[in-house]
């Protein structure tokens, strides 16, 4: 169990109102790579739509919640983005009501686009994607919302590779890093799933590419480990 994070969600037992929990993120919390991913609810931001019925562990997650506690979960996570998207649509994304923010975003800050020139350096980029999070932590420190960081599972090695169209500058090994860095330096919590998914697969000796559907999307049974290692970590995990 997380302490740090599991002190901000004990705000769920016995709350004199209703807590709103939000999750942000993107393609990994949206939901792509669990059976029925589909875009057809409600807007969230900028073109993007929930995922209403798709199987992933955001679903199973807010599904466990509301069931348990006297508490409304939304899921504004968008495929695809990076944690600039969350800085340029905060307002969006984020609104007064919320009470707890789970916030899951970095897997696409690991490349640049060849069409975004100049190209960064490793060192460069790494360092952006680091100022962000800071940047993002202070928004959310000066709204006074309670903020769970989370640094996202590993990618195989094929998706680790450049692609056709921009160079991977970095690795989900480095955001996993730089989260770490940023929490020492801002003192938010963090849920490192990138340790505790490896931790899983080396306990039960199964491969973590076994869990994902494409290299980097959980499947099926990935986004229910997601859940049951978040479940956990919250200090909301009943046998």
């Amino acid at each position: 169990m997380n302490k740090e994070a599991a002190r901000i969600f004990s705000r769920l037992t016995l709350p004199e109102k209703t807590v709103n929990v939000k999750l942000l993120g993107d393609s990994i919390t949206h939901g792509v790579g669990g059976t029925g991913f589909v875009q057809s609810g409600e807007p969230i931001a900028a073109g993007f739509r929930r995922n209403p019925d798709g199987f992933c562990w955001a679903k199973l997650f807010s599904e466990y919640l509301v069931s348990r506690y006297d508490c409304r979960v939304t899921n504004n996570a968008c495929t695809g983005t990076t944690i600039e998207f969350i800085l340029d649509h905060f307002d969006e994304l984020v609104s007064e009501s919320d009470d707890i923010i789970l916030c899951a975003i970095g897997t696409n800050n690991r490349h640049q686009y060849f069409a975004n020139a100049p190209m960064h350096t490793r060192r460069e980029h790494m360092e952006a994607f680091y100022n962000r999070i800071l940047e993002l932590a202070g928004k959310f420190a000066a709204i006074k919302k309670d903020v769970i960081f989370i640094a996202n599972i590993p990618a195989s090695k094929e998706n680790e590779k450049d692609g056709p169209d921009y160079a991977r500058l970095f690795h989900m090994n480095d955001v996993r890093d730089i989260y770490m860095k940023a929490s020492v330096s801002c003192g938010f919590p963090l849920i490192s799933l990138y340790d505790l998914f490896l931790d899983y697969c080396d306990r039960k000796n199964v491969p973590f590419v076994s869990l994902l559907a494409d290299g980097l999307h959980p499947n099926d049974e990935g986004h229910r480990v997601i859940f049951e290692i978040m479940k956990k970590e919250l200090g909301v995990f009943t046998a």
